[in-house]
């Protein structure tokens, strides 16, 4: 992703002159283009601030897509990450799209669509992970999103590598009370193991269970269980 496609020199523009106060033909200008290349880039004033985030969300997508060489948390993660890297990625621009977002109640709006349809990439890249579970999909990516969010504002008010840090440490631990549904043991695994984690009798596990001491000690409980597996077949000597 790039931030490119966002011209720092127009926000500067809206920043300083008022939002309402300038117009198409001073943005088009400040960003080197005509008006009618202004529109058909970005639309409108508005389209141009958020110019960025249909790649955002589609950066989503194809990340939560890569789930066929790791593990979902891995890409769940990877997936947050890169969101806050990109909307990190220029300092300035980060921040004259604060002040606006601050001064701008239509821009305020356009941003709370803009979070739903990244919690909405979230639910439908994740969509076979949560397939019986619709509510808790609804409740996880809403927490991967505020997570991000959450940070995204640490960073905007103190710029630094803390907030990026915290914030996969958060994804991380947000996966881990998930991870019965994200990342289940494998099938043979789970085969392998009752819902405690204990071993599955058959499972390849032996089980010795002693009642009391043998009256002949270890080397007779030790002879018994030598007896009983090469019983089963299993044992030396079998």
């Amino acid at each position: 992703m790039t931030t490119s496609a966002i011209p720092v020199d127009a926000l500067r523009l809206l920043v300083h002159r008022g939002f309402d106060a300038t117009s198409v033909d001073q943005l088009a200008a400040a960003a080197g283009m005509s008006r009618s290349t202004f529109f058909r880039r970005f639309g409108s004033k508005e389209g141009m601030v958020f110019a960025d985030m249909e790649r955002v969300i589609d950066s989503v997508s194809e990340r939560l897509g890569e789930r066929d060489a790791r593990s979902t948390a891995d890409v769940v993660v990877r997936a947050a990450l890169g969101v806050f890297d990109h909307l990190t990625a220029d300092a300035e621009r980060a921040d004259l799209r604060r002040q606006l977002l601050a001064a701008v109640p239509a821009l305020r709006d356009r941003e709370l669509v803009s979070t739903h349809r990244f919690e909405s990439a979230f639910r439908h890249g994740l969509a076979d992970v949560f397939a019986d579970e619709e509510s808790a999909s609804v409740a996880y990516s809403a927490a991967v999103v505020a997570l991000h969010n959450y940070h995204l504002r640490r960073w905007l008010a103190a710029p630094g590598p803390e907030p990026r840090t915290a914030l996969e440490a958060d994804v991380r631990r947000l996966c881990r009370r998930y991870a019965e549904v994200v990342d289940p043991p494998s099938g043979d695994a789970a085969d392998r193991t009752t819902a405690s984690g204990a071993p599955r009798a058959g499972g390849g596990a032996v089980v010795v269970t002693v009642v009391q001491p043998a009256p002949d000690g270890e080397a007779a409980v030790l002879d018994a269980v030598r007896d009983q597996l090469r019983a089963l077949g299993r044992g030396p000597g079998a």
